[in-house]
């Protein structure tokens, strides 16, 4: 779940009228957490990022988020709002309004809370019920529901992933980016085919194999999410679909971490 979300930075409704007002009350809350950081440049970054792409992903949810050198910790939020227009992907009116500031250098852990968020997606019952919730405490409670067992978790899994679909290889990346934590590489591979083809007992079986896209996917996670994670990746995989296997070993040591 969303680990670094701060109570004091949920609010439940809104009196913003559009988008652009909703990102000026995003930074008037932040502003009002730190000294770091006017409220000004907190506006300007969250527009700013927004005349990349919509940061409205669909299923009511949108992640507003920017980064600055200044600051040293992550402002983590939710506006509960009544439908609004966010330009979505989907093109559909958003409810939930998240929105992640902070530190420009811990790229990691931008990366894996906008994941954590948008995973909630994934996830009508909660959408409801976050949707409906009364008061900030409501929501915290939800969004925190596992947080006891993630602290508690010790034991990690690795997965190795091998992926021939360029498709289901960003989906897949996406879903595990929001569990790593930086313990995740990704491996340019090649078919066998690519290699038996060489051999003149195959070669008939295989022409133009060379380019072909297969990738091997590495990822460290608390074994308690493999049945999640797993269940996640069959989600969007087609019926019958070749072209990807999953294995998942418990591992006896872990330790360290990689950049994204």
């Amino acid at each position: 779940m969303v680990k670094l979300l701060k109570k004091n930075l949920i609010k439940i409704g809104s009196v913003s009228k559009n988008k652009t007002e909703l990102l000026g009350e995003i930074a008037d809350l932040v502003s009002t957490q730190t000294n770091s950081i006017s409220r000004e440049s907190i506006f300007k970054g969250l527009k700013e990022r927004e005349k990349l792409s919509s940061t409205g992903v669909g299923k009511g949810l949108a992640i507003p988020h920017c980064a600055f050198d200044e600051l040293k910790e992550f402002f983590v939020g939710l506006i509960v709002v009544n439908e609004m227009d966010f330009d979505a992907i989907d093109n559909k009116p958003v409810n939930l309004v998240f929105f992640s500031v902070g530190p420009k250098s811990e790229q990691n852990q931008h990366i894996s809370t906008l994941t954590a968020i948008s995973k909630i997606s994934m996830d009508p019952d909660l959408i409801t019920k976050l949707k409906n919730s009364k008061t900030a405490d409501d929501v915290f409670q939800l969004i925190h529901r596992d947080e006891r067992e993630t602290q508690n978790s010790s034991i990690k899994c690795q997965f190795l992933i091998q992926v021939q679909d360029e498709e289901l290889f960003h989906d897949i990346l996406e879903i595990l980016a929001a569990d790593v934590e930086g313990s995740i590489s990704v491996v340019d591979a090649q078919t066998a085919g690519y290699y038996l083809h060489k051999l003149p007992l195959f070669s008939s079986f295989w022409n133009d194999v060379s380019d072909k896209f297969s990738k091997l996917i590495v990822a460290v996670i608390d074994k308690r999410l493999m049945n999640d994670t797993i269940r996640r990746i069959n989600m969007i995989k087609p019926d019958n679909k070749t072209g990807l296997l999953i294995t998942v070993t418990e591992l006896i040591y872990f330790d360290g971490s990689l950049e994204y």
